[in-house]
């Protein structure tokens, strides 16, 4: 595709960036296609080639060979990928040519030629491996998340009436709905993403569910406490139940309160007491919900 240069002048302004890489020719192509790996698995972003280092063009002869070599070069992307390749018009006999990539999103991570790349300021540098794992198994989690999957057998009986109903209460304290929002379960259900098709979906289950089979491993809460300070030591408070989410955290906030050493102090000036335990509730109380939440995506 070849279209005109009133863009270029702005694009060479900018210089190079995250989004943004010059190559003098294609014979920078294999470097080229690394930077464009990098721009998928990021916000996406242009090559230009026919742009000098310091962003003054200086175009380059385009012919039929050229344009098939970048073809055949984005052919080694994995997954496939889709390459805008514009033809600008700079002097006769010589233009510049713009290859532009959109951000990978659901398809990230990209490789080419059996690496991953990623984009760091204006450099392209190969991308650490636990960053590649991380995204491999957010590209999973994107296309068939677990939570999504129906319940199968799950009829609206077996959740947690009340623990729907506050849920919709507290929403609207926070004004996330309407007042006039419906009290019907499969209404509010269906509002909450958590029933599809018809279908009560395994996040319907662990959120509000009454009784769990033992596969459920994520709604199972063990509490304890020990003697001293070594978890081998004496056990004088044990025990442990299948819960929902929202039961998980109740209980473990009251078991915590309920065994924590208690201090107290009369601040100055005051007449009534401030109890005091040994960490802050508001942090034990985030604690405790981000133990929950990472146990429930990674089971």
């Amino acid at each position: 595709m070849r279209r005109d240069s009133q863009n270029l002048d702005d694009l060479m302004k900018e210089g190079e960036s995250e989004s943004l890489e010059f190559k003098r020719s294609t014979g920078e192509l294999k470097e080229a296609m690394q930077t464009l790996c990098a721009f998928l698995n990021g916000k996406g972003g242009t090559v230009l080639f026919g742009i000098r280092p310091d962003g003054n063009p200086e175009g380059q002869a385009v012919s039929d060979k050229t344009l098939r070599d970048i073809a055949q070069a984005a052919d080694r992307f994995e997954p496939p990928a889709h390459l805008s390749i514009n033809r600008i018009k700079f002097k006769e006999g010589r233009d510049v040519i713009a290859v532009v990539v959109e951000g990978g999103q659901d398809l990230r991570p990209f490789i080419y030629e059996g690496h991953a790349y990623e984009r760091v300021g204006s450099t392209t540098r190969r991308m650490p491996q636990v960053k590649y794992e991380r995204m491999l198994i957010e590209r999973g989690h994107a296309r068939r998340r677990w939570e999504n999957l129906p319940a199968e057998g799950l009829a609206i009986k077996d959740l947690d009436r009340k623990e729907i109903l506050r849920t919709r209460e507290l929403s609207i304290q926070q004004n996330r709905i309407s007042p006039d929002t419906s009290r019907n379960l499969g209404e509010i259900l269906d509002r909450l993403g958590l029933r599809i098709g018809g279908m009560l979906t395994q996040a319907a289950l662990v959120l509000y569910g009454k009784r769990f089979l033992p596969e459920y491993t994520q709604c199972l809460i063990k509490m304890g406490r020990f003697r001293g300070t070594e978890i081998t030591g004496e056990i004088v408070d044990n025990r442990q139940e299948n819960m929902n989410a929202f039961a998980m955290v109740r209980e473990g906030m009251a078991f915590l309160e309920r065994t924590m050493p208690l201090g107290a102090r009369f601040p100055t000036g005051q007449i009534f007491r401030e109890d005091r335990f040994p960490v802050p509730l508001d942090a034990i109380r985030e604690i405790l919900l981000n133990a929950v939440m990472h146990r429930l995506c990674q089971a």
